[in-house]
């Protein structure tokens, strides 16, 4: 499956930017199912470093917003 650049997320956004939550809606659950069943026994985590962390990204986000770094994968806090 294609995260970055996902054509269904792009179609999404479109229908956002146009004023179309509902379909934006339908389209970002369906990229979100899509995800849930491929990744559900794969790796997800864009994390490059052995952490304790890995693949919870809300607790690992938090963690380096509150000492303010990047994550280890490179996000924006």
């Amino acid at each position: 499956m294609k995260i970055e650049g996902n054509q269904k997320e792009l179609d999404a956004m479109a229908e956002f930017h146009k004023g179309n939550r509902a379909e934006g809606l339908r389209l970002q659950e369906e990229f979100a199912a899509e995800f849930r069943e491929e990744y559900k026994e794969k790796d997800h985590c864009s994390c490059q470093k052995a952490c304790r962390y890995h693949g919870n990204c809300k607790e690992c986000v938090a963690i380096h917003r509150a000492h303010q770094e990047t994550t280890s994968s490179g996000l924006a806090q």
